[in-house]
């Protein structure tokens, strides 16, 4: 019996009902099936399809499934599982750092009205007999208005005040916008598992979706936190920020957002700038982009610059190259307001991107955008090389007292020649785009480490969250001193604080990863296994680890021409080609030119000896005799052919540990974006 059919056999139950997955549940004259996701249930027409066969193109026919009159897809609950936990994490560390704000707003209070009652009773005068009122200024989102010989009242961000009469404590607002939001079910799942949060707009521009919002809000009993509005998304963003002035009242109350979630069908491009002018400072985007066809392709280039301002990337690494480029026009799009990014966490899924991004109000750190944009030159007809060009330059300068500034300046061209200098292959550019970290390491660690505690019930997807997020904490490991970057400070009350930001100077001078397959392929040679190649990577001092972008990946700190070394000795050693195997016109004989001629047989032995996992007792991942020293791209060792080129498989395997899922196959049949929803507004 199909779940429908089981609905089928029950009897509908009003709205007001508990809500309960799978019941049928009646509304004026409507039978709606519930379903239920992490905390939240949302009301759906029976039969209404769930899943779309790429091959019907849409079309239905007698007997299948209604199509959707409010766009839901079931494949989309990773994405808000983790944006749950996402918000979770950024929203603990927000208000952590009002609440201190708050508590130091107090304090000078109490000590500035300590004073006045210090002082002879004609100064107070005017307190006593007029009771003067004065206006705090608004900051991060709340309009404070004091009266002279009372405490703080704060309108907007807070909803309690402390006291001694046993009122619970002071609570910083924190407010939520779901700028697209179908049937509301990110919005219900924020209000539910998000504990902090004091009120969510479920916004979308369908009548009808906002019915189905509205009827799911009060199924779910959450009137009273969440407002569904229809509107335009710009419409209503740029009304939020930028509201008239009748609207505003005596005490200026401004309603901004602290999280703007932006999950269209398609491009988010349209909505990137009325979204930064309504988040408030220090405030959270969250990003979802599903047009992959256009930022992960070169077939619509035109269309990827006139979208992200960036061209696209060919190869096995174009998805972390269009995460770039679209973060890269965020920051720029904000660039212009005096704004400053910081991107909190970056992934590839499936068939789109999603990014979390921290924005705050800082002309200072927005100087150093042009050292952090770069192009690319791509041998993307060739052996898969590349090279990073920098737009710009964030020189350090030091004065006296040890002060320390930045000097910011054009960057000298080009970084590489017209032709590949591996393969002599001809090169095409990529980008501008994003040339900073795409993580923020303590930011992923806050998730992981709540992760540990959630309800797998409430959380379906915590295992690929898990292993995902482990891989892209590994991805920070080959920027330099990348321990160190992201230590948390004190605050002003002794505690550290949750999510240190990034150095704006920050850079990640090897952006991208390959596929040791791929490279194999180039020279026409047996494909080395990731241990072998990680072990001779680690065992040159370079670090090594996986992308989350795709399976089979090597992302090291290492250049190309040690890549290409290794690669060649790898055949010398362990795979000789075969006679003729290679075409002299081919970019695999130009790389096989610069293999070494003379065989040092010592050598030859100690690297068979090192195969053996016995004569390797400790399995590390790094090199324990190498210093931590930055190695950028540009910087070419003074004689690859010298390097000593162990494949020591028993220092490439990663320390055992738990088993991660680290790269899902496809969930089920016929997963994927599905159609839009045909509903009219």
């Amino acid at each position: 019996m199909t779940f429908s059919t089981m609905a089928a056999a029950q009897s509908p139950v009003p709205l007001s009902a508990t809500p309960i997955a799978g019941q049928l549940v009646e509304h004026q004259g409507k039978t709606y099936e519930t379903i239920q996701e992490g905390q939240a249930f949302i009301l759906i027409p029976p039969n209404t399809r769930k899943s779309q066969d790429p091959q019907s193109k849409g079309k239905t026919s007698a007997g299948d499934d209604l199509p959707q009159n409010v766009f839901y897809n079931p494949i989309q609950q990773f994405n808000r599982d983790l944006s749950v936990l996402a918000i979770k994490a950024f929203g603990e560390d927000l208000c952590q750092r009002r609440t201190i704000k708050h508590e130091q707003d107090l304090a000078k209070h109490k000590a500035k009205k300590d004073r006045k009652r210090k002082r002879p009773d004609g100064e107070t005068a005017e307190e006593a007999n007029g009771g003067s009122v004065k206006f705090a200024k608004i900051e991060n989102g709340s309009a404070e208005p004091t009266t002279a010989g009372s405490l703080e009242q704060p309108t907007e961000q807070s909803n309690t005040e402390t006291s001694t009469n046993g009122a619970e404590p002071w609570k910083p607002n924190f407010r939520i916008l779901d700028a697209l939001s179908a049937t509301g079910l990110r919005a219900l799942r924020y209000a539910q598992e998000v504990p902090f949060s004091t009120s969510i707009v479920a916004n979308d521009m369908s009548k009808k979706a906002v019915e189905s919002i509205q009827i799911n809000v009060e199924h779910n009993k959450l009137t009273s936190k969440i407002t569904a509005n229809t509107g335009n998304a710009m419409g209503h963003m740029y009304a939020t920020a930028f509201p008239a002035e009748e609207s505003h009242g005596p005490q200026h109350v401004n309603l901004k957002y602290d999280v703007i979630d932006l999950d269209p069908y398609g491009t988010a491009t349209p909505f990137i700038d009325s979204a930064l002018q309504a988040l408030n400072d220090g405030g959270m985007l969250c990003v979802t982009c599903t047009d992959s066809g256009v930022f992960a392709s070169t077939g619509y280039s035109e269309k990827t610059y006139s979208l992200y301002g960036g061209m696209p990337a060919k190869g096995s690494h174009s998805h972390e190259t269009a995460l770039r480029i679209i973060l890269n026009s965020i920051a720029s799009s904000a660039a212009r307001y005096g704004l400053a990014i910081e991107p909190l966490l970056s992934l590839s899924i499936d068939y789109y991107v999603r990014m979390f991004v921290r924005v705050r109000k800082s002309p200072a750190e927005v100087k150093f955008l042009s050292g952090k944009a770069v192009i690319s030159y791509e041998c993307d007809v060739g052996c898969g090389a590349w090279t990073i060009q920098p737009l710009g330059r964030n020189t350090k300068q030091s004065g006296k007292n040890e002060h320390v500034w930045y000097k910011h300046t054009i960057a000298q061209a080009p970084s590489a020649n017209r032709m590949c200098d591996h393969c002599g292959s001809k090169t095409h550019i990529a980008g501008p785009m994003w040339g900073g970290p795409i993580h923020n390491a303590a930011f992923v660690e806050k998730i992981l480490s709540d992760l540990d505690v959630a309800d797998p019930k409430v959380y379906q997807t915590k295992p690929r969250i898990e292993g995902m997020l482990d891989t892209a904490l590994d991805e920070l490991s080959v920027i330099h001193n990348s321990k160190d970057i992201w230590k948390r400070a004190k605050l002003a009350d002794g505690t550290l604080e949750i999510l240190p930001k990034t150095p704006p100077e920050t850079l990640d001078l090897h952006p991208f990863f390959f596929i040791p397959s791929a490279l194999a392929k180039v020279i026409h040679c047996q494909a080395p296994s990731e241990a072998a190649l990680k072990g001779a990577l680690r065992h040159a001092g370079y670090k090594a680890t996986r992308s989350h972008c795709k399976p089979g990946s090597t992302k090291t700190n290492a250049p190309w021409p040690v890549v290409w070394e290794i690669m060649r000795e790898w055949v010398r050693q362990k795979s000789p080609l075969k006679e003729g195997s290679l075409k002299e016109t081919s970019p695999g004989w130009k790389i096989m030119q610069a293999a070494r001629q003379v065989v040092d047989e010592v050598e030859s032995t100690e690297a068979v000896e090192c195969d053996s996992k016995e004569e390797t007792p400790d399995i590390v991942t790094e090199s324990k005799d190498v210093p931590e020293t930055p190695v950028t791209e540009h910087e070419k060792p003074q004689d690859v052919s010298k390097m000593k080129i162990v494949f020591d498989e028993a220092l490439g395997r990663d320390k055992p540990g738990k088993k991660l899922v680290r790269y899902q196959q496809n969930p089920r049949e016929n997963w994927g974006p599905m159609a839009r929803a045909k509903g009219s507004g």
